[in-house]
């Protein structure tokens, strides 16, 4: 018994990871090349535990320098409170150049940590614009455009697992009257990860200048072949100005302006994944891509018969750190060992995705001597090198006593002469031999239909009361979830509305009302927003959800119709009118029928 108490209580508290006093300090720039003109944005973040005083700056004396303020992220990891702080700033070229950035630095117990350092290109004003920005600001008027999203791959053909950076940027030359909605692009076929922070600057953009947020997420395809990563879409609601206004009170006019609302959305882009190279690929290839290096320890050398040794294995390096598996470990002779934790730490640096992963295993011996933990390996595909790799820790030596006779042994009791136990003996009773009667007298209370219906019927009305409860806040919390829900309610009410609208020979507003009713069932089950649709995009978007074709061709039919109707006079008869309304009801019936993805 006490041996088991003090394994179980060695395995409880390897779990416990104590606080270190490690402190890493970073920087970063972006975008690393721009004009005179432009702005560059310096992120200085610093990562430890405990209370971390401010960075010290390098010389910016070639910049005019503008705080952008802090933030702050702490997280607590297996019993561990660490703390990010991130200082940002505002980088105003003085002359043009190339600036090589000396290192921040910071100071934590009398030990100097310090950052890498980083290079900014200083160009002629509007060179260092990249063709895809003056591209994508550019209107099919050739104009400038007020706002635009424009995303970006920074790879076009990437291996299985291997990091790619999808960049997405908001660029907008006028002033915002609200905040953006912004809805990111599906990505099914990658695990996904956000590079923080996010990026904040200004450019000058075709002679135009441009206030631009940067996001970066890092994409870890999960599958070969031609992957797509799908629009980007945001809303917002812009100022406005009317130059051709022949009010006397114009000039108040920006002060009640309200502005417009506008939805923009990012191109489709394409990658080619390719699947992981069979040449030299190692047998027991667990699916690790990047490039990493695997260590041990153990918390001692030196123990007893019985007592455990807990070994640390721990994997650093560049790629998706989730992904990456634990290193085989064989069965061992002299050993039993247990699983006694893990955890993982995700690191972004210079925008590739990296990070520490650590198993802890715990050895236990079942001899005396001189006993070894043999190297663990690992195997990883390097898609820099194109090639595999195995990486191996060095073995552990483990010096092992036999443990005391009185703390690992039972011994027996010998017979005393003479001594027997007989039946008069009272704190001694004999096991029966006999079982008798061992049928129920009576049914049990617990089977009663009693017990069954006062017990089960608050049960019941819990789970019930549960699963309304989560279905409420689904509904709060989910907006594409609630819309999905309320499409059908929503279409219905709106037929309703098309069905009096019939008959009182409004037909513009009777087709209007149907066409919305379509817009807005398709919008509200994919979460999408319907306003400034037209009928060739509700098509689109109804063969990429994967609609039947009679569907969609019932639509277009429908569609066709509506927009004769405001045309032609003899559309608007009551059978026309009657006809299409019925084809409404016949489409919604076949769409809440479908399977909409």
């Amino acid at each position: 018994m006490i041996r088991l108490i003090t394994i179980f209580s060695v395995l409880m508290l390897s779990v416990v990871v104590s606080a270190q006093d490690e402190v890493k300090i970073e920087m970063h720039i972006a975008p690393d090349t721009i004009g005179i003109e432009d702005q560059a944005f310096l992120a200085i973040t610093v990562t430890g535990s405990g209370s971390l005083p401010e960075p010290d700056l390098p010389n910016l004396s070639m910049f005019e320098v503008s705080s952008q303020g802090t933030s702050t992220n702490i997280s607590i990891v297996n019993g561990s409170m660490e703390s990010t702080h991130a200082y940002n700033y505002m980088l105003f070229p003085k002359r043009q150049g190339t600036f090589v950035i000396k290192a921040a630095s910071i100071v934590y117990k009398r030990k100097r940590y310090q950052s890498k350092e980083v290079t900014l290109t200083v160009l002629d004003a509007g060179i260092g614009t990249p063709k895809t920005l003056e591209k994508a600001a550019e209107s099919s008027e050739g104009e400038n455009r007020d706002i635009f999203l424009l995303a970006e791959l920074n790879k076009k053909k990437v291996y299985v697992n291997e990091q790619v950076t999808l960049t997405i940027k908001f660029c907008h030359a006028v002033s915002l009257l609200s905040q953006p909605d912004y809805t990111p692009p599906q990505v099914t076929d990658f695990w996904s990860d956000a590079i923080e922070p996010q990026r904040s600057y200004y450019q000058n953009i075709n002679g135009r200048r441009y206030s631009v947020i940067e996001i970066n997420t890092a994409l870890f395809p999960t599958r070969s072949g031609e992957l797509s990563i799908g629009q980007a879409m945001l809303s917002v609601n812009v100022q406005t100005s009317n130059r051709r206004s022949r009010d006397p009170f114009g000039g108040f006019g920006s002060f009640f302006n309200r502005g417009q609302t506008k939805t923009i959305r990012t191109q489709p882009l394409k990658i080619e994944v390719l699947p992981l190279p069979t040449k030299n690929k190692p047998a027991n290839f667990s699916g690790t891509v990047g490039e990493f290096f695997i260590t041990s320890s153990a918390d001692k050398l030196k123990t007893e018969v019985n007592q455990p040794v807990t070994v640390t294995y721990k994997i650093s390096g560049t790629g998706n750190i989730k992904t990456v598996a634990e290193p085989v470990i064989e069965d061992l002779a002299d050993f039993r060992i247990y699983r006694s934790a893990s955890s993982e730490k995700i690191s972004k640096v210079d925008m590739v995705v990296g990070g520490t992963k650590i198993f802890e295993e715990t050895y236990i011996p079942k001899r005396a001597g001189k006993l070894t933990i043999p190297a663990v390996s690992l195997n990883y595909f390097n898609p820099t090198t194109k090639k595999y790799k195995t990486v191996s820790t060095k073995p552990i030596n483990i010096n092992v006593e036999q443990a005391a006779l009185s703390d690992y042994a039972d011994i027996p009791v010998p017979n005393v002469a003479g001594r027997v136990i007989d039946s008069k003996a009272k704190d001694i009773r004999y096991i029966k031999t006999k079982s008798g009667d061992l049928a129920i007298k009576r049914p049990l209370i617990l089977a009663t239909p009693l017990y069954l219906i006062l017990n089960g019927v608050p049960v019941l009305l819990l789970v019930f009361v549960w699963i309304g409860q989560k279905r409420r806040e689904k509904l709060t919390t989910d907006i594409g979830y609630a819309r999905s829900r309320l499409a059908r309610k929503l279409a219905r009410k709106r037929l309703a509305t098309a069905r009096k609208l019939a008959g009182s020979n409004q037909t513009a507003e009777f087709y209007a009302e149907i066409r919305f009713a379509l817009f807005a069932y398709i919008a509200d089950k994919l979460n999408i927003s319907p306003h400034g649709m037209i009928g060739d995009q509700l098509l689109e978007i109804m063969v990429n959800a994967n609609i039947e074709n009679d569907i969609i061709d019932s639509t277009k039919s429908l569609l066709r119709q509506a927009d004769f109707a405001q045309y032609s006079s003899s559309s608007k008869t009551a059978e026309n009118i009657k006809l299409s309304l019925k084809s409404a009801e016949e489409i919604l019936i076949k769409l809440e029928g479908s399977q909409i993805v």
